[in-house]
């Protein structure tokens, strides 16, 4: 498989501010600007913690939305979210050898470059991301 490195883990919630003292307890704090993606119908934030891995919380933005399924069933871990250099390579390695099925083909991001979803065989949402030359892989802190 493609050299993939985690970036982040996307963590679906109700309510961002809710949620967020919770990961506050266990020494995270929010590692960039709140912002919300039109086209994914998300609001985000990025949080962060020493020698812990990089977490997306994110929430709907309308009452119902992409992250309803994974709520109603009690699930919290959305996606794993993998840095590639180009998408369109790793992504046909995961379709024909993984049998993965495209769930949001290649758009734009609100922090990356270019992104895109895949749900593997046994169920796990993979997010492909890709950085424009010179942008910074971890959200600056504020």
């Amino acid at each position: 498989m493609h050299n993939l490195k985690l970036h982040h883990i996307g963590v679906a919630t109700r309510s961002i501010a809710k949620e967020l003292p919770v990961f506050e307890a266990l020494g995270y704090k929010k590692c960039s600007q709140a912002f919300v993606d039109p086209g994914q119908k998300i609001r985000g934030v990025f949080i962060a913690a020493p020698n812990q891995p990089l977490l997306e919380l994110l929430e709907n933005t309308e009452s119902t939305g992409p992250l309803d399924s994974c709520l109603k069933n009690g699930i919290k871990f959305y996606h794993f979210s993998y840095v590639v250099d180009s998408i369109e390579p790793v992504l046909e390695t995961f379709v024909r050898e993984q049998r993965a099925r495209v769930v949001v083909p290649v758009t734009a991001a609100v922090y990356f470059q270019r992104i895109c979803f895949v749900m593997l065989p046994n169920m796990m949402l993979v997010e492909l991301v890709e950085c424009a030359a010179g942008e910074p892989v971890v959200p600056l802190q504020i």
